[in-house]
């Protein structure tokens, strides 16, 4: 009886303890007017963090900032399908522009789908009034999952994956476009998670000898 009890328990520890899969672009395409540096100006990781939900971190290098200087967005995204979204757990002075897909113009990249803006008290208006990051928020639509993020932006002089408004190390301003770097990469489980798990298997143990110590 007692195993009939504790063997779904581990298992459902063991799918708590199962690695989340994560895929990392680089911003190393830059459109920025005249320049804005040395690439890649950062990071984007992109990891699933639940059943539809997905969490988007942005990590720009030392010296670039976010800024908003007339684009539609500061940070800018595409998804297959085109699914209305919900945005949350958004860093704060940031607002999502819409959570329907559109027709975003960035300069140099096209067309992009959704956007978020960089506003107050973490961005004024233009390029002197940068914010450093990081940029964190989660994603949630039916079905989506890390590979949903591989679309391209349309139309542009080239494609990339994810648009960010930035103020390069140089003082120069404009947009600089992401590429694929690294996919679906096995992220560590959480040691919590190891934690329940290794406490199920326990239980299981123990439950076993006491039945063999009883017959």
């Amino acid at each position: 009886m007692y195993l009939k009890l504790i063997v779904p328990a581990i298992l459902g520890l063991a799918s708590l303890a199962m690695p989340a899969f994560a895929d990392q672009y680089q911003l190393t395409l830059d459109h920025c007017t005249g320049g804005c540096g040395t690439a890649p100006f950062g990071t984007i990781d992109v990891t699933q963090k639940g059943v539809n939900t997905v969490n988007i971190a942005v990590s720009l290098i030392p010296g670039d900032k976010f800024v908003r200087t007339g684009f539609p967005g500061s940070f800018a995204f595409d998804l297959i399908g085109n699914p209305m979204i919900t945005v949350s757990n958004l860093t704060g002075g940031w607002s999502a522009v819409s959570l329907n897909a559109g027709t975003l113009h960035f300069d140099g990249f096209g067309y992009l789908d959704y956007a978020l803006t960089c506003g107050n008290p973490a961005c004024g208006n233009g390029g002197g009034h940068g914010y450093a990051g990081p940029l964190s928020f989660d994603v949630t639509a039916a079905g989506l999952t890390p590979a949903s993020f591989k679309e391209l932006s349309r139309n542009g002089d080239e494609s990339a994956y994810f648009a960010v408004d930035i103020l390069g190390s140089n003082n120069k301003t404009g947009v600089v476009g992401a590429t694929l770097s690294q996919t679906q990469t096995s992220a560590t489980p959480e040691p919590s998670s190891l934690l329940l798990l290794g406490t199920g298997v326990g239980l299981l143990g123990f439950s076993c000898f006491r039945r063999r110590h009883k017959a």
